[in-house]
């Protein structure tokens, strides 16, 4: 059988973090990866210098036509950058019907540059939030659709049942820029809560973690995971590819997405 998966997302030339890392990561889940890409951008290790969308026809007639030809059995978004865009997304979900969908809530990066414009934020909330099956979003990304100030894992906790009272059917918040001393705590919340621990590593090399996350979480999605078992495995391999990150570059080096393998 061959599983199937869509990304949606921007392209980093890089090769650490968005359409190119996601396709290295389903991939490396034996899944037969996809694109559509939102916005081309200008980066490196030192991060973001310039970004360009893609006009959001043109975003819109990239998903319908793998989703009619080959099809998909789960899809993820990252970086949508436009308000027209996370609409063309809204819209190609709802005609073709698409299901197991992962929402990574791209906003920033690294060095502070959005890579969703601040007048796309209060859409993507009341359009995208409502759609995803899973929505993973770090602490500074929670803070701007929540509104909550997360100092805790308890308001890692609010904000995750926020979230999920704002439409989402499984919340991830991850705690990675939160250490609790040598651990990593991330919360999952889908009506019930799970607590998942793993040991915090000290590197640099994080460029494109939460692009490799969701995109793992969708994988696992287009095997036929549960919500819960989906994001356990993701996170593993994430925790690995973190543990055998590269040291590439001037700056912020990325993660090893073929560590499994290797």
């Amino acid at each position: 059988m061959i599983y199937r998966a869509l990304s949606i997302a921007g392209s980093d030339n890089s090769g650490g973090a968005g359409i190119q890392a996601d396709l290295k990561v389903f991939s490396a889940f034996g899944i037969y990866g996809m694109s559509a890409i939102t916005s081309i951008t200008v980066q490196n290790t030192l991060g973001v210098i310039g970004s360009h969308p893609v006009m959001s026809d043109i975003l819109y007639e990239q998903i319908r036509t793998v989703v009619e030809d080959i099809g998909v059995d789960a899809f993820k978004t990252g970086m949508l950058q436009t308000e027209e865009n996370v609409l063309a997304v809204y819209q190609a979900v709802k005609d073709l019907k698409m299901k197991n969908f992962v929402a990574d809530t791209v906003i920033r990066s690294k060095n502070g540059r959005y890579l969703l414009d601040k007048s796309a934020i209060e859409t993507f909330i009341k359009k995208i939030v409502p759609l995803a099956d899973i929505i993973t979003p770090n602490r500074d990304e929670a803070e701007v659709l929540t509104g909550i100030e997360i100092k805790s894992v308890d308001d890692m906790i609010r904000a995750a049942k926020e979230l999920y009272r704002m439409g989402s059917s499984t919340v991830v918040v991850k705690g990675g820029h939160l250490p609790q001393g040598e651990k990593v705590v991330d919360i999952f919340y889908n009506g019930n809560i799970y607590f998942l621990e793993y040991p915090y590593v000290k590197t640099k090399n994080t460029h494109g973690t939460g692009c490799t996350f969701s995109a793992a979480i969708t994988a696992c999605l287009a095997r036929g995971y549960d919500h819960l078992k989906a994001v356990r495995v993701a996170r593993s391999y994430v925790q690995g590819a973190i543990e055998n990150s590269l040291s590439i570059g001037k700056g912020t080096g990325c993660l090893n997405h073929f560590w499994t393998v290797i």
